[in-house]
């Protein structure tokens, strides 16, 4: 991973980890983002996003790891909208 990639996931995780967020809402918003990344066809399906939630929570990551998580998952995910379609990466 780059170096600045990697500042820019460092500073949104520190400041993602200032808003307090409770662990149940960051394992949410790993579960949303991840099921978008994997083009899981029920991204968006409340209770598709609860049981990857649930699988989250119950793997114990630490606060400060979801936060990255959930940063660099939105990182990647905002450079790979802004990409042309014949420069994305499949």
């Amino acid at each position: 991973m780059e170096d600045n990639l990697r500042s820019q996931i460092s500073v949104a995780a520190y400041y993602l980890a200032q808003r307090n967020y409770s662990y149940d809402v960051l394992c949410w918003m790993l579960a949303e983002r991840q099921l978008v990344a994997q083009k899981d066809p029920q991204y968006a399906n409340k209770q598709r996003i609860r049981e990857k939630a649930a699988e989250i929570f119950f793997s114990n990551q630490p606060y400060d790891i979801l936060c990255w998580l959930i940063s660099e998952l939105d990182i990647l995910l905002k450079i790979k909208k802004s990409m042309k379609p014949r420069d994305r990466i499949v």
